[in-house]
């Protein structure tokens, strides 16, 4: 349990809207049923389980980014919208890890089947997100999107799948006839729950000046999704433009400027939604939060010629060894992380095979030299890339104060971005690092 008082009461009020919405969308099953129970008091492993979803994390980053921004008598209404999109969030981080694997440009059958409904999942959404669109999201998956979902073990499509196994194994050793194996291949209702509980929170702020800013963002993150794991060609700036989409900066951001719009008096968001001011600095805010989650902060600050010494030694460990292939290259860098934190990042998605924009190139290179020049100039592209989003940052937010008259705002983005900015410089399996927006 959070010590911060508002961070424990959000924590709550989040399981709560979770639990809500899986009663109203998910459903009836073995996964409904233990998804009720992890969240409830009964489960002894409870904190273990909002650990791993990342749930604690998120609620950190909330209270962090609004610590003295709300007055206290405004607290249970932001509460109330920030425990909505925490559920959002909860289960898009579900359906994100469905997408594990796909970082590949070579994949198997099952890694084939899998794209394919994580392309049904993006198509659902984005219907789902149209305006007047209520068609329910069991029709917009059932199929050969249910039918993928139910091969697909929501074990091993998490980072933290033994944990996750034994609190499943925990729950199904005191329920009535359930097995474990009903909790892993059960979560094609969660990807119900997701779009339901999405189309939620761009209905929250419908009338809401952010409202199609919101809903845009949502709609650019599943087609910059589908885009990222499909194309056969793409170049190191549509690399990072469609990272800066893909990643749910831009939507969280909007979402939250809403509520505390609500909060702050006297806060006129029409002009600078209107000229595209907002809209440039939260892009800004995603790109560099995509950057630190694909690079690691301490690489993309590392210095040109540390970078170069650094992959210079795995070039010539891989000649003096006889690894010539990509996957030698990447087995280097894995054992290079062990001793070297700045690779952790990197070291997370070769690992998992997760979409990476300074490994794509890498990843279809012609043998280990190439694979390692490859990630040398993404690196060196991507940290000038951060460099100069950082000082456009900068400006955009004291030219967003000027304009709105109004610090919070742009506080909540500098925030945002220093959460992860912090978050993203340790190990992936450190517990500060088990949670990605």
């Amino acid at each position: 349990m959070p010590v911060n008082p508002r961070a424990a009461q959000l924590q709550e009020a989040t399981c709560e809207a979770i639990t809500t919405a899986v009663r109203r969308y998910l459903p009836a099953g073995a996964y409904r049923d233990f998804t009720l129970w992890a969240f409830s008091p009964a489960n002894p492993r409870r904190q273990d389980y909002l650990q791993v979803t990342g749930l604690t994390q998120l609620v950190t980053m909330n209270v962090t980014l609004l610590s003295g921004l709300v007055e206290h008598d405004d607290w249970a209404d932001v509460e109330r919208y920030l425990a909505l999109m925490n559920a959002y969030q909860f289960f898009e981080t579900i359906s994100d890890n469905v997408a594990m694997g796909l970082g590949s440009p070579r994949l198997a059958e099952t890694g084939r089947e899998r794209l394919e409904l994580v392309t049904a999942l993006n198509r659902a959404m984005i219907g789902a997100l149209a305006p007047g669109r209520a068609t329910p999201a069991l029709l917009l998956l059932s199929g050969a999107p249910r039918a993928a979902a139910e091969r697909v073990s929501a074990f091993d499509q998490s980072l933290a799948s033994a944990k996750y196994a034994g609190i499943a194994e925990e729950y199904a050793r005191h329920g009535a006839g359930i097995t474990s194996g009903e909790i892993e291949f059960g979560l094609w209702g969660a990807l119900v729950t997701n779009v339901e509980t999405c189309r939620d929170i761009a209905e929250a702020m419908a009338s809401r000046p952010v409202g199609p800013l919101l809903r845009d963002g949502l709609s650019s993150r599943y087609r910059a999704v589908d885009r990222s794991l499909r194309a056969a060609s793409l170049s190191r700036m549509e690399l990072a433009t469609l990272g800066a989409h893909s990643i749910l900066v831009m939507p969280t951001l909007a979402y939250g400027i809403g509520v505390l719009a609500d909060a702050t008096t006297g806060t006129d968001l029409a002009g600078v939604l209107a000229d595209g001011t907002l809209t440039d600095v939260l892009f800004d805010a995603a790109l560099l939060v995509r950057l630190q989650n694909d690079v690691g902060t301490r690489l993309l600050r590392m210095a040109t010629a540390q970078q170069d010494a650094l992959l210079h030694r795995l070039a010539r460990q891989a000649a003096d060894t006889g690894r010539t292939t990509v996957a030698d290259a990447f087995a280097l860098l894995v054992e290079a992380a062990v001793t070297e934190v700045s690779l952790t990042r990197l070291e997370k998605d070769i690992v998992n095979d997760e979409f990476n924009i300074a490994l794509w190139n890498a990843r279809r290179a012609g043998d280990a030299a190439g694979a390692l020049r490859a990630l040398g100039e993404s690196l060196a592209y991507f940290a000038v890339l951060y460099t100069q989003h950082s000082g456009r940052l900068a400006s955009g937010l004291g030219w967003l104060d000027e304009r709105l008259g109004d610090r919070r705002i742009s506080t909540v983005v500098e925030r945002f971005v220093r959460f992860h900015e912090r978050m993203y410089a340790h190990r992936y399996t450190e517990a500060i690092g088990e949670y990605a927006i």
